[in-house]
């Protein structure tokens, strides 16, 4: 896990380099398969199929986090707040974290959002369809942009605005699902993290993104904490009450260096972090890892993770924090919400 990070971050260390090399022949092969693909859509070769609503996209040009999820929530909040019927299309990925079988990311929208149209399907374009078929006004797309197959009406690139294109490189030697030309594509970018910068860095990164097309506006984002409660449910706390007390953190992120700096910003103590891989599936094992390392220390997660945590018994008294996606400045008008 530790190299795979090195790698992704771009590091010069002799394995990291030596990876990158070794991983050469894969990336080119790649490069060639997604750029072919691109190519066939954007000459107007293949045309893509076509859902009877607005559909929005909510992508990204990098694996792992970069506030997607977070960003689906709040434009389905937006949307139901107007009057309207939404629809969110996802893939479901994720360890599971409900008996009925959703993953991690599609139990939290379920919960944070309730009234959405949660469709889950590996096939966008079906999901689409079928959202149109529910009768719904508009169709937001989890995780859309490479998914050239379905017809958008506007495409919203999500980035990290500490590394917003990673490393440069694109997969398997870099966290690129495609290079940096696709953001040509976006209509929106929104750079999530960005309580992570100074506001020299910020506005240079802004300027950096704006660069791969001009005029298209780039917001930033920052991950504001909204409450604390128990995984397992009940009433929520606000989140000035973890101040001074000591915490022991744990996570299936792909992005852990956020989380320690949101709640060490709230006051709390941290005494330690245990991580695990993104979209981990929490086990009782891993459970007594955890309060091993924890001592005596209280155990906080991430509410991505609660309820994979509340499945197991005996761990009624972790806590989980919440978190909103805030933009910084106006959303252009939206396709289906605005019209």
């Amino acid at each position: 896990m530790r190299v795979a990070e090195n790698l992704l971050s771009g590091r010069n260390d002799f394995l990291s380099v030596l990876l990158r090399v070794v991983l050469f022949p894969l990336q080119l092969l790649y490069l060639l398969a997604t750029s072919m693909k691109n190519a066939l859509y954007d000459s107007g070769l293949v045309q893509p199929g076509k859902a009877e609503l607005p559909v929005i996209s909510v992508g990204n040009l990098t694996v792992g986090g970069t506030g997607k999820t977070p960003l689906v929530i709040a434009l389905a909040r937006r949307g139901l707040a107007a009057g309207k019927k939404v629809a969110v299309v996802t893939r479901g990925y994720g360890a599971q974290a409900t008996d009925d079988g959703l993953g991690d990311e599609a139990a939290l929208i379920a919960e944070r959002v309730p009234g959405v149209e949660l469709i889950v399907t590996t096939n966008k374009l079906a999901g689409a369809i079928e959202a149109a078929q529910r009768g719904c006004d508009v169709a937001i797309i989890d995780d859309g942009m490479q998914h050239r197959r379905l017809h958008r009406d506007m495409d919203i690139v999500c980035v990290d605005a500490r590394a917003p294109l990673g490393n440069g490189e694109v997969l398997p030697a870099g966290p690129l699902r495609e290079t940096a030309s696709g953001l040509g594509r976006a209509d929106l970018v929104v750079m999530s993290h960005s309580e992570m910068l100074v506001e020299d860095e910020l506005r240079a990164r802004i300027a950096a993104l704006g660069a791969y097309k001009r005029g298209v506006p780039v917001l930033s984002a920052v991950h504001r904490p909204r409450g604390v409660r128990a995984v397992t449910g009940g009433e929520e706390q606000p989140t000035d009450s973890l101040a001074g007390r000591s915490v022991h953190l744990f996570c299936g992120l792909a992005s852990p260096a956020s989380f320690r700096h949101t709640v060490e910003a709230l006051g709390a103590h941290v005494t330690g972090m245990t991580t695990f891989p993104d979209h981990h599936a929490f086990t009782a094992a891993c459970m007594a890892q955890v309060r091993a390392e924890a001592g005596t220390s209280e155990l906080l997660c991430t509410e991505k993770d609660a309820a994979k945590v509340a499945r197991i018994p005996g761990h009624e008294d972790v806590l989980c924090l919440s978190i909103d996606l805030e933009l910084d400045g106006e959303l252009p008008p939206l396709p289906g919400f605005d019209d």
